[in-house]
């Protein structure tokens, strides 16, 4: 009866919030059907017919997430996830709470699987009475300082909550994270390491978060980077050392913002593919849903032409096309998501059109500071406009970065009007670099214009 109640509320809270154009109900349903019956979303976790798997980190999980999805639905099987991004317990609940009846049981077909990212911190006090069949832990950045504290914080957490879990499930980890590794050390049942073999580069990046032991707190020594601090590792004091990866990329090839090709390597198998995604960070993607899916039964034909003909997850390198001009959206939200946008955009010809939105909000991190670790001088830009809650402060950043666009640089607090600028001072096409809130404000936005749909409505 408490679940049906439950249910009853949140459906309720959602089918207003939609109705009065407050938003798509992602988070406050399940607020709601949470407080009613706080064991609700673990009911309805239980009752996913073919199990479900977790996917968890800093960067890429919403990604991987859509990956393993698409994959998983290239063989038939019916889906349940939160392709949204709300990815708190609250998000989670109110994603499920769309596929229950009215007296709060789960509606799904006997094969239904589930695939549901969930924010690296609230992870912790899911996974112990949780149930997953697989758990995927993608990568550990600094992120959200006020939030999370220290990444080794995280980590920490992580270990012990994967411990406690009695290896009930099979660990899908990254094996060239050494805090991610570290973690998955604990874990009592089946690991499946993931990792890239491609030779790059000698060191780690300026601002990687965790070059130091994790077992003893000595420097490690790096084979090979692919970035940040992710790479082959070695503690020349306690031996602690990337683990065998079973499942690697190979012969990474990087074709601007348009798509990356690699070949995958698992169990003496190989699989070729071109993925419509730039940069490294999506070939990690790429192979830890490839990982989670081998884990819950998939074949390699599905793997790949799911893959391949994935496109881009919402908000992450999405695509859209308003007023006769073509934009990308972009995520940045930590220093080492940004560099690597930033990263894939330097390597374009000539120069770019670029509309910048910072905000503040507490789900992208109330301290801003992390925008001066990131190397915004590598930016060629022809046109520049920035906005959102603090603008103010981005454009006193790319003021310092030495970026001088031909075409000038202004600043708008306003959204539709900074939107309305970029697109007039735009000669190609434009480059939307945003944190968390601000993306959901801007594509919001482009919704009401005609440009994109609701993300529930794809």
């Amino acid at each position: 009866m408490r679940h049906a109640i439950a249910a009853f509320a949140g459906k309720i809270a959602g089918t207003a919030i939609r109705r009065l154009g407050r938003g798509g109900g992602t988070a406050s349903p399940g607020l709601i059907a949470e407080r009613v019956s706080p064991d609700y979303l673990h009911a309805l976790l239980r009752a996913i017919p073919g199990g479900y798997a977790l996917l968890s980190g800093t960067n890429g999980k919403t990604t991987s997430a859509a990956m393993l999805t698409a994959i998983l639905a290239e063989q038939g099987q019916a889906v349940i996830g939160n392709p949204s991004g709300s990815n708190l317990a609250r998000g989670l609940l109110s994603e499920l709470l769309r596929r229950t009846d009215w007296r709060g049981r789960l509606r799904a077909d006997p094969e239904t699987v589930g695939v549901l990212e969930v924010d690296e911190a609230a992870l912790i006090p899911l996974l112990p009475p949780a149930m997953p069949r697989v758990v995927v832990l993608t990568n550990l950045f600094r992120d959200q300082l006020d939030r999370y504290g220290e990444l080794d914080s995280i980590a920490r957490c992580w270990r012990t909550a994967i411990g406690e879990s009695e290896g009930r499930f099979t660990l899908v980890a990254n094996a060239d994270d050494p805090a991610v590794t570290h973690a998955a050390r604990s874990h009592r049942g089946e690991t499946i390491f993931f990792g890239i073999e491609d030779p790059a580069g000698d060191g780690p990046d300026e601002w990687a978060d965790a070059t130091l032991c994790p077992v003893c707190g000595a420097a490690l020594d790096y084979a090979r980077v692919n970035y940040s601090h992710l790479g082959h590792y070695e503690c020349p004091d306690c031996g602690f050392a990337r683990p065998r990866a079973r499942v690697v990329a190979r012969e990474v090839e990087r074709h601007g913002l348009e798509a990356t090709s690699f070949v995958i390597e698992a169990d003496g198998e190989t699989l070729p593919l071109r993925l419509r995604l730039p940069g490294t960070y999506n070939v990690y993607n790429a192979v830890g849903a490839l990982a989670a899916a081998g884990a819950m039964g998939a074949g390699g034909e599905a793997m790949r032409r799911a893959l391949e003909g994935f496109a881009p997850a919402f908000g992450r390198a999405e695509e859209a096309r308003i007023d006769g001009q073509d934009l990308t959206l972009l995520l940045i939200k930590n220093p080492t998501g940004a560099n690597e946008v930033i990263r894939s955009l330097a390597r374009l010809d000539g120069e770019q059109d670029f509309l910048v939105l910072l905000n503040d909000r507490v789900a992208d991190g109330e301290d801003v500071s992390w925008i001066w670790d990131v190397h915004f001088g590598r930016l060629r830009p022809r046109s520049l406009v920035v906005s959102g809650r603090r603008a103010q402060d981005m454009a006193l950043r790319l003021k310092y970065a030495g970026l001088k666009p031909t075409g000038g640089m202004s600043t708008d607090s306003n959204l539709e009007t900074a939107l309305d600028r970029a697109l007039a001072g735009a000669k190609g096409r434009l480059y939307v670099l945003t944190t968390y809130t601000a993306m959901l404000e801007f594509r919001a936005l482009l919704v009401r214009r005609g440009a994109l749909r609701e993300y529930w409505q794809e």
